[in-house]
């Protein structure tokens, strides 16, 4: 229910400016109809406004795209405006979470990983605009999607990584109590896990570098050239821990949670540098970039619902727990400064102007470092071997 209404709550606004864009198209074509007109000629009068709407799109991005590049750099198959892709994704995601118990040295940490992952991701682009889409295939896999904008200087791309369920291996540490304990379990049921970026880029090079032939291959780097980047990110995670979790631990101790989910925002800004270095009149391209980012971290909720009624539990444990969860629940609205890093290597082929075939690899990797709050670390990468087809 919980993850159910976080992804009402995420598409709410994308589905409202959605039927907002309808409506306004569709107000726009009635307004070039007569009341005296038949059928047919309703329906071409609306196909003549969609025909002519995405000829000016067409030509907007054309001109967006290729406006400002030195001759000789960048071009594209003007011929062939679109990409069509299909690409074979191996990836690995860790999680690290570090819950502490602010008034002394009792901890749970709590680690999760992917493991390997797999799965067969479509992707289509048009003129720097793209869409890529991975679904389920086995218990391994998960769901995957982007939506991106690869610009001449400016560009932006938007991804929701969907994870089912992740293995699990727990620590903790109970000093504070009268008898104090340590422990650890491996190979848990983990948590289902849902990641949100949203990426931007500047290059300050846009005349002789084009970020979209590393990206995308919506242009054509014909030779080598740099560029210091600049990124601005977005960044969500929302863990969810249910009551299959916490049934896997053969305890009868009244104190146990019976759900924990774990919600929290990033903003992340850096300056790195991106480099193209092409052979062969841009037949053969290797692509690397590297990008540093400095991570404004803020948890803004963390919820635990205790198992059973609370008001039944002996009051000693009652007292443990509130307190517990007090302490979660301050170090979880602290803010405070962290690091990040995303690195891409990209190698390409370009077989002729209409077939093309490559390898991406990306690493993005994000910590925190809080002495007295909550702890938190995140590795995503992922190797794209893809081939594509201009048309």
């Amino acid at each position: 229910m919980y993850l159910c209404n976080l992804m009402m709550r995420t598409n709410r606004l994308a589905i409202l400016l959605t039927i907002m864009l309808l409506f306004a198209f569709y107000g726009q074509a009635q307004d070039t109809i007569s009341p005296h007109v038949t059928v047919a000629e309703d329906t071409e009068v609306r196909s003549n406004f969609f025909v002519s709407t995405w000829n000016w799109f067409s030509r907007w991005r054309e001109k967006a795209q290729l406006k400002g590049y030195e001759p000789g750099y960048v071009d594209f198959p003007r011929q062939y405006p679109w990409v069509a892709g299909l690409y074979g994704t191996m990836a690995i995601t860790n999680l690290s979470l570090h819950l502490p118990n602010l008034s002394g040295d009792s901890y749970c940490q709590i680690d999760n990983t992917t493991g390997l992952s797999s799965k067969l991701t479509a992707g289509l682009y048009y003129r720097g605009w793209g869409i890529s889409i991975g679904p389920k295939l086995s218990n391994k896999s998960d769901f995957y999607f982007t939506f991106s904008s690869y610009g001449r200087m400016i560009g932006f791309d938007i991804k929701i990584d969907y994870f089912q369920r992740l293995r699990s291996n727990l620590r903790w540490a109970d000093i504070d109590s009268d008898n104090p304990q340590r422990g650890q379990r491996r190979g848990l049921m983990g948590p289902e896990m849902i990641l949100l970026e949203l990426n931007s880029y500047i290059v300050f090079n846009p005349k002789r570098f084009s970020y979209a032939s590393a990206l995308s291959q919506t242009t054509w780097q014909k030779r080598s050239a740099g560029s210091a980047i600049a990124g601005i990110s977005y960044y969500a995670s929302y863990t969810g821990f249910d009551k299959d979790f916490f049934d896997q631990f053969d305890t009868n101790a009244y104190y146990f949670a019976d759900t924990l989910h774990h919600l929290s925002h990033n903003i992340l800004v850096g300056i790195g540098y991106a480099y193209n270095k092409v052979w062969d009149d841009g037949k053969w391209m290797l692509h690397a970039s590297v990008l540093p980012l400095l991570r404004w971290a803020y948890y803004t909720k963390i919820d635990i619902n205790p198992n059973g009624l609370l008001s039944n539990w002996p009051e000693s444990q009652q007292t443990a727990y509130l307190q517990t969860v007090n302490d979660l629940q301050a170090g979880a609205r602290a803010t405070y400064l962290s690091a990040a890093c995303m690195l891409k290597l990209a190698g390409f082929y370009n077989i002729s102007q209409r077939w093309l075939a490559g390898v991406i690899c990306s690493i993005a990797n994000s910590w925190t470092n809080q002495d007295d709050g909550m702890h938190s670390s995140i590795f995503d990468s992922k190797m794209l071997v893809y081939a594509g087809y201009r048309f």
